[in-house]
């Protein structure tokens, strides 16, 4: 499944369902995902490992990827980030979790996790259990030299991508004065206030319409007649004119990386729609649709940002419609961030004169619950965050099983015993005579110690 045109020089784990090409070992995990893993040899920096990794994704994928967040270890050893990789045409979108570790004294070690965006938030927890699974067996393994890898992958979670951006509990503004001009021809329909099914909030739908997707108060519903709504977008979108901007980098083409979208900080609503949705398909490889606007209206706003109405003419790939939309834009954040909100109903033409009236009264039913918002929100860091502890904890006994094993059979080849002395408690490591003289002469003082014993630091 992986391609490998770096070879990384190891010994491999022996497995059943694990499948090496030079020098890499991949496991299609059962349900959904792959996994890889490698040693690094004489990678002893952490910044050095992940270059190699990152280098092997966009040699495997034909696409270099895009860097979402990054986390480090407090002493600096380890290192994970979440990416995505937007492939040549014709290859799926991936999201990943990429691992290392390293050591001063020894090879350092990498891993991949990877899957498409929409099911790595599935399978990254079963990914991970057997990542954890094939080191347990392979470790005090003798002479085997544990690899843990390097593989591509990339799309992120919602790794993935990981939530940062609360959700704003204010209703949409739009309303009935913002759809004048299209003449009714039916009175609006009753509205039923219906929960998300995650209990972040509420919207009002007509009878026939059901909500389909629902988080941190990002919602989307669909209606009987092809209708779409989707309430609650929060796009983040870099100003490339802002120097702080320069940290987050750039993704193939000079597009916006990862999850991001590049646009100018202050483009007025109805250009930065158009943008976000050019962009984010652009990134799916999809074709953008076409929008022409009848209205686009400043509403009021406060906290520093913008507010827009917007009616047009669409095609998508489901057809002509008419949408009605909503813009509000935050002020400038930290790294030349901002958010563009977007809150959207697109009805098929057929049916736009029918609808306008029971669309103008659904944007100000849109309500949110701010506590059960934070809430899944500060969830989804932790949950990555443990995500990412526990596989750089696995990843650091990995590698020190490793190197305790790549030890023994050292002194094995090169006919050396390591000793341990009770009345200096140390360690030592002497001939192979030497140690038996030793033990032979005082076997209560000195005992040969197995690689299971050995102290990291003084015996590897």
């Amino acid at each position: 499944m992986l391609k490998s045109c770096w070879v990384l020089g190891l010994v491999l784990i022996s497995s059943p369902v694990a499948a090496a090409t030079a020098g890499v070992t991949t496991i299609d995990n059962p349900g959904g995902g792959t996994i890889a893993y490698a040693q690094l040899p004489a990678q002893h920096t952490a910044q050095g490992a992940m270059g190699k990794v990152l280098q092997y994704a966009q040699s495997t994928f034909g696409a270099r990827p895009d860097i979402d967040k990054v986390m480090k270890s407090p002493d600096g050893n380890s290192l994970a980030v979440t990416f995505t990789v937007t492939p040549p045409k014709g290859k799926p979108q991936m999201a990943g979790l990429a691992l290392v570790a390293v050591s001063a004294t020894g090879p350092g070690a990498g891993a991949v996790l990877s899957d498409t965006p929409d099911h790595l938030r599935t399978s990254l927890k079963p990914m991970l259990a057997k990542l954890q699974s094939v080191a347990a067996s392979k470790a005090g393994s003798a002479g085997a030299q544990t690899a843990i890898a390097n593989a591509s992958g990339s799309a992120a979670p919602a790794a993935s991508s990981s939530a940062s951006t609360a959700k704003s509990g204010a209703a949409p503004a739009a309303s009935a004065s913002g759809t004048d001009s299209i003449k009714p021809s039916a009175p609006a329909q009753k509205l039923i206030q219906t929960p998300f099914p995650d209990g972040a909030g509420s919207v009002g739908l007509p009878a026939g319409w059901r909500i389909t997707s629902s988080h941190q108060g990002d919602i989307t519903a669909d209606g009987p007649h092809g209708e779409k709504l989707r309430f609650g977008m929060a796009q983040q979108a870099i100003d490339y004119r802002n120097p702080q901007s320069r940290a987050l980098g750039r993704g193939p083409g000079g597009s916006a990386p990862g999850n991001f979208v590049a646009i100018p900080f202050g483009t007025p609503g109805d250009a930065a729609f158009k943008q976000v949705l050019a962009q984010l398909a652009q990134k799916q490889r999809k074709p953008a649709p076409s929008i022409d606007y009848s209205i686009v209206k400043t509403l009021p706003s406060q906290g520093g940002g913008k507010n827009y109405f917007l009616q047009g003419s669409i095609v998508n790939a489901e057809g002509p419609g008419t949408t009605w939309v909503e813009v509000m834009e935050s002020a400038m954040g930290p790294m030349g961030v901002w958010t563009v909100s977007i809150y959207e109903i697109t009805v098929p033409q057929a049916y736009a004169d029918q609808e306008v009236a029971t669309v103008a009264n659904m944007f100000s039913t849109y309500k949110t619950n701010d506590a059960v918002i934070m809430g899944q929100i500060n969830a989804d860091e932790r949950e990555v965050q443990q995500i990412t502890n526990n596989s750089l904890r696995n990843m650091r006994q990995m590698m020190d099983s490793s190197e305790r094993s790549t030890q023994a059979t050292s002194d094995y080849l090169r006919g050396q015993t390591v000793v341990s002395d009770s009345a200096l408690n140390g360690h030592g490591r002497v001939d192979d005579d030497v140690a038996a003289a030793l033990i032979a002469a005082n076997p209560n003082r000195f005992q040969a110690v197995s690689s299971s014993g050995y102290v990291k630091g003084i015996d590897y």
